[in-house]
């Protein structure tokens, strides 16, 4: 007799996620939103609006302090830490770790721009593939606080923006570099369906398994 339970547990459960395996590759996912962010906070604003299928969620972030998430007709209120030191400047200035180095004094290696390059362009077609871009807008400046490296991250912007104009997608994506200052900010909004959410697994992670993505990683 327990043999038969377990028996009919197990094909129930082999059921279930064939079936969800299914309803991830059949079913559509519309996303559509808006954000800004703010260099002098710094600080992130969005608004998201994701749909599968019966399923809605939406997101916003109006404020630097809290995020609402709407799921199945309720809202849930995040409140986010307050980051904010009141810490005398002769004291910050004596724990800050000087430029190029990370909390404990050790020497922070820049990310490897061409490595990521070698990650991310080989799966830009399989992810656009499935991807049907509406319409997407974005605005960026930034600065890497070094020439080449910031060179390196605009011609990587560059290319991802030729392949996204490819597409015939109402796409507009301006950058801006500045070479001599650390800086990001800027704005995007822009709407797209994806057709076959469990085809983007592979090539995701395919992006995460490079050793200059995962080493990026490792390093945070």
């Amino acid at each position: 007799m327990i043999y038969g339970i377990l028996l009919t547990t197990a094909a129930l459960l082999i059921v279930f996620i064939a079936a969800l395996l299914i309803i991830l590759w059949a079913v559509p996912v519309t996303i559509s939103g808006r954000g800004k962010l703010c260099q002098d906070t710094p600080t992130l604003f969005f608004g998201l609006c994701a749909k599968w299928g019966i399923i809605t969620l939406h997101a916003n972030a109006l404020d630097e302090s809290t995020i609402n998430v709407s799921l199945f007709g309720r809202t849930f209120q995040k409140i986010l830490p307050d980051i904010t030191l009141n810490e005398s400047p002769e004291k910050e200035e004596q724990e800050s770790p000087q430029e190029g180095e990370g909390e404990n004094g050790e020497e922070k290696t820049a990310p490897d721009i061409v490595g990521i390059a070698d990650a991310v362009l080989p799966q830009i077609g399989p992810l656009l593939h499935q991807i049907a871009i509406d319409h997407l807008r974005a605005r960026v400046r930034f600065g890497l606080g070094d020439a080449a490296l910031t060179g390196e991250a605009f011609g990587l912007l560059m290319a991802i923006r030729g392949m996204l104009m490819a597409t015939g997608g109402k796409v507009s994506l301006a950058a801006e570099a500045e070479f001599h200052d650390n800086v990001v900010e800027g704005d995007a909004d822009g709407a797209i369906r994806v057709a076959h959410p469990l085809a983007l697994v592979p090539p995701v992670v395919r992006i995460i398994r490079h050793p200059a993505v995962w080493k990026m990683v490792r390093s945070q």
